[in-house]
């Protein structure tokens, strides 16, 4: 066991928070800081996806054509308001950047390394915070309307294959058996049963802050402002309310990281992805697993306050309100996979928040460059559930000055910062 410290997480994210229990569980005095309080980001909305099949970057050879498309529907599964593309021109350039055989590549190899153990990695979290309650081992459905559709992405599932990414393909009736209340016009499907399901990712937030105020560790309704540093090192984190001493700093705030990470010696592009979902309270459909409709890139969940829609993202200049019509097309998307749900009655809620997006879509994991006892984990993008555990991992390995359990190159916070390149320290 490494020697104790005092360490001040900053972000009561999952991936924060699965840092802080890890750094505890190791026998660290963990202090959490983080204005709203657990799981109130963009954990808040996730879907609850534990996706050992999510390894491809977004960013892929020939994107982009797509770019334009993007430009000019607003209500396309990723689109950018025009008023925001001055400020969004350096992440999209290190985007296209990175949309190279070679470097997609790169990208999956490092995705599959945070989110193959991703639910072993979270069996002891889950047991001290005693939240086993909140994941199922059920597999995720990924549905098409025809054998073309599906036979248009097998090369990309061969490579999941590869990497002992387990799938099962299914057609006709064995599809309806899988999920009865399915439209029968998605007659083929692929089953990946490794993939778990989180049915409260907030609520599952909230059981893990509770466990590490139980054991000792401080949650601070507080942001972090900016540090003390002196030799090399962070001293103290600065607050609104005076500043907390640190042995170390792990720094994992989500879309709000760029600027604290600029302070640390980091000028990591990253951008705030508004994304969105709509939900069912009362739905009289009960999914047995996610289901992934491909085609309409949508992605149903039955979570415990209701039946989830999400699969938009959008990007947008900071203080923008949310175009509510994204999710409104969500909701027809589902309605549309579900019969039952034809006939709209009861009530819908809807959420809008903001996912710490990288253009190479990997997290920015490791040392700082200008202090040696911080620690960067966030830009988890769309993994940030999936990847929280093997992050702790990460972090308390560094925290010990161990070598991790992953190879940490691809995840450098510095990796951006190369000659020519313009990098932007936006968190919008």
């Amino acid at each position: 066991m490494a020697e104790p410290r005092e360490v001040v997480v900053i972000g009561a994210g999952l991936v924060g928070l699965a840092c802080a229990m890890t750094l505890q569980a190791s026998g660290h005095t963990v202090t959490v800081l983080d204005p709203e309080g657990p799981g109130e980001g963009a954990t808040m909305g996730n879907p609850g996806g534990l996706s050992v099949s999510s390894i491809f970057p977004t960013a892929v050879p020939g994107i982009h054509r797509k770019v334009p498309g993007w430009l000019l529907d607003p209500l396309g599964p990723l689109s950018i308001r025009w008023r925001h593309l001055p400020a969004l021109a350096p992440w999209l350039w290190h985007f296209l950047r990175a949309a190279t055989p070679a470097q997609v590549e790169r990208a999956m190899r490092a995705l599959h390394a945070l989110t193959a153990p991703a639910l072993e990695a979270y069996a002891p979290l889950l047991a001290r915070a005693g939240a086993e309650d909140l994941v199922r081992h059920d597999g995720h459905l990924m549905v098409y309307r025809s054998a073309e559709a599906m036979r248009a992405e097998a090369g990309a599932w061969r490579r999941r294959a590869e990497l002992g990414i387990a799938v099962t393909e299914l057609s006709g009736g064995a599809v309806q058996e899988m999920e009865p209340a399915l439209d029968p016009a998605y007659g083929y499907a692929r089953l990946v049963p490794g993939n778990g399901h989180c049915t409260d990712p907030r609520g599952l937030a909230r059981r893990f802050a509770e466990a590490i105020a139980r054991d000792g560790g401080t949650l601070r309704l507080l942001p972090a402002t900016g540090f003390v540093l002196a030799d090399g090192r962070v001293r103290a984190v600065r607050t609104p309310e005076g500043d907390l001493p640190a042995d170390a700093v792990v720094l994992a705030a989500g879309a709000a990281s760029a600027p604290l990470a600029a302070l640390l010696g980091d000028r990591v592009p990253l951008e705030a992805e508004r994304g969105y979902h709509a939900e069912i309270p009362d739905s009289p459909v009960q999914l047995r697993r996610p289901v992934f409709a491909t085609g309409e890139k949508i992605f149903a969940a039955a979570m415990r306050s209701g039946l989830r829609f999400a699969g938009t993202a959008e990007f947008a200049r900071p203080g923008t309100p949310p175009d509510w019509r994204r999710a409104e097309g969500l909701l027809r998307l589902g309605r549309g996979l579900f019969p039952a749900l034809r006939e709209p009655s009861g009530k819908t809620t809807r959420w809008m928040g903001m996912r710490p997006s990288t253009p190479d879509s990997l997290p920015a994991i490791g040392q700082a460059s200008g202090a040696a006892n911080a620690f960067h984990a966030f830009g988890h993008g769309h993994i940030g559930v999936t990847g929280a555990a093997m992050t702790g991992r990460i972090i308390d390995a560094l925290v010990a000055g161990r070598t991790p359990p992953v190879p940490l190159e691809p995840y450098r916070p510095s990796r951006f910062a190369e000659p020519g390149c313009a990098a932007s320290s936006q968190a919008a």
